[in-house]
């Protein structure tokens, strides 16, 4: 008989493979139906969440297309004008937006901003269906898994910050899943200088739209040479070149910002202590912060708090509802890694083997992921306090989230019972959805407009 793992990696080993019809995904109703639930929810999700009371919606990301818009020129450096904020970011994702205000400007600020919102679920759409290439590599071309990760993916609730409102990562998302899509599901099998110099190019732009790109991105390019180059890489001079392509294409596109930041900040990436959000005392080292024991305790913070944020953001679900709500993301999120681990000991023992392709799309998400949880828990302990509940931030390598969770859950279900599991967890997770929209409604509208006021 098949193993209880088979349709999560592949046919087992000791077994006929049956022939099946093949799985042909455009014409399939439930793939469609979740890129249509995934579009009524980020539609809705902007006109749920208060106008111009997303994450820095009002403080950063409107007012820099405003700038670009009226100015012409990058915001002044000099942080004794009100606009100098905004330099934090690279300009060419607001850039792209300036053509939508222009349009919407005359008719006010609220329809202007708006319009803005509304761009953003048509430009996560195609983010959705690249990510449902690497998904199906990933899960086999399984259709039954394929389903219940894209599902998983589509319906995140945190997802829907980026993908229903005002915001830059909705431009790190596109360049982050263009570039995951081409490597594993196009170029895979590609030694040419072509795919190399356009993933460097895709880095490039990224850079420009936002600094996280080349430091998710470039160790997702650099084990995707290494691994099409084998395990005598450094001897093959192909590989040194299309690196090395990369890297010149990459820089040639985005390297003058960087070095703008650090001739400015002294900092490739503009964030430094200096910004006032570092819980170290001045004066003490990073090695003195840890000797301490302030970056121990920092450290467990931020691995709580990115952990629980990823899934929505900090105040998405009433408070009365984070026992059931967190205690079932916590009983999910450690089926998964046992699952992950079932699965990787049924692989060594020969039970059950990869599909072709199937193993560098799955570990190539999960290394951007990973570099991108690094990152912001570096960020979180010496930098930045802030990123300990930016989640958020994680997005743009979501499927190295989804994909493992996805894959050890169902290993560790019974075969019978696996399509009952996956349409609970897939509805589980549109539920929170609508759990967020309620806490929004009924708690976070009425403060902002307390505290704060209507956007005018």
């Amino acid at each position: 008989m098949p193993d209880a793992a088979s349709d999560s990696l592949s046919t087992e080993t000791t077994t006929e493979p049956r022939p099946v019809a093949q799985w042909e995904p455009r014409r399939d109703p439930l793939v469609w139906l979740i890129v249509i639930v995934y579009f009524a929810l980020a539609v809705t999700t902007g006109f749920v969440h208060e106008l111009g009371y997303a994450p820095d919606e009002t403080s950063r990301h409107y007012p820099y297309v405003q700038w670009l818009a009226k100015e012409h020129r990058i915001p002044p450096a000099d942080y004794s004008q009100p606009a100098a904020p905004l330099n934090l970011h690279p300009p060419l994702y607001y850039l792209a937006m300036v053509p939508v205000y222009l349009l919407a400007a005359p008719y006010g600020n609220r329809v202007a901003l708006r319009a803005l919102r509304l761009t953003s679920p048509f430009l996560i759409l195609p983010v959705i269906l690249m990510w449902f290439g690497v998904i199906r590599r990933a899960c086999g071309n399984d259709r039954r898994t394929t389903l219940f990760a894209f599902a998983l993916t589509a319906w995140w609730p945190n997802l829907f910050v980026d993908a229903g409102m005002l915001n830059n990562d909705v431009g790190t998302l596109l360049i982050l899943s263009g570039l995951l899509y081409l490597i594993v599901a196009k170029q895979w099998q590609s030694r040419s200088l072509g795919s190399a110099a356009l993933w460097g190019a895709l880095l490039g732009v990224g850079g420009l739209v936002k600094t996280s790109v080349p430091v998710a991105g470039v160790p997702v390019v650099a084990v995707a040479l290494v691994w099409q180059h084998g395990r005598s890489f450094w001897r093959d001079g192909r590989f040194w070149t299309r690196g090395m392509l990369a890297a010149a294409t990459c820089v040639a596109l985005c390297g003058w910002w960087f070095l703008r930041n650090l001739e400015l900040f002294g900092s490739l990436t503009c964030i430094t202590r200096s910004m006032g959000f570092c819980m170290i005392p001045a004066g003490l080292s990073n090695w003195d912060a840890i000797v301490m024991g302030i970056a121990g305790k920092l450290l467990l913070r931020a691995i709580n708090g990115l952990w629980v944020s990823v899934f929505a953001g900090a105040v998405w679900f009433p408070d009365w509802s984070h026992p059931v709500v967190y205690g079932v993301l916590r009983l999910l999120t450690a089926l998964g890694v046992i699952g992950v681990v079932v699965g990787l000991w049924r692989l060594k023992t020969g039970k059950v083997h990869f599909a072709p392709g199937q193993v560098e799309a799955i570990l190539l998400p999960v290394i951007g992921f990973a570099v991108l949880y690094l990152s912001d828990l570096h960020v979180s302990v010496f930098v930045h306090a802030g990123f300990y509940q930016g989640g958020r931030y994680l997005l743009p390598f979501l499927p190295g989230l989804t994909i493992p969770l996805a894959l050890g859950l169902r290993q560790l279900c019974p075969a019978r019972a696996r399509n009952g599991l996956g349409i609970v967890v897939a509805l589980f997770f549109l539920c929170l959805n609508f759990l967020s929209w309620y806490h929004i409604i009924t708690y976070w509208n009425p403060y902002v407009l307390q505290t704060a006021g209507r956007f005018q």
